[in-house]
């Protein structure tokens, strides 16, 4: 399930920004993700969980565990 989402048309993308970390395309979600963290800037799901050493599905499991954070329809 890396990367990978059930219906992207679900999903928010902020058009205007990009990923501080690879440059790639962000949406609400990674910017939800990116906050709950402490990050300064918004960073994708993908570098944050390659940062954690975790999967991004372990990565979503972790946020919703311990900050109650539901990932946006579609992820």
């Amino acid at each position: 399930m890396d990367g990978q989402y059930s219906n992207p048309l679900k999903i928010h993308w902020l058009a205007d920004v990009d990923c501080n970390s690879c440059s790639g395309e962000v949406n609400s979600w990674d910017k939800r993700c990116s906050r709950a963290l402490g990050y300064k800037y918004i960073v994708c799901e993908n570098c944050i969980a390659r940062e954690y050493d975790v999967t991004v599905q372990e990565l979503r499991d972790t946020l919703q565990d311990h900050f109650g954070l539901i990932p946006c329809p579609g992820i």
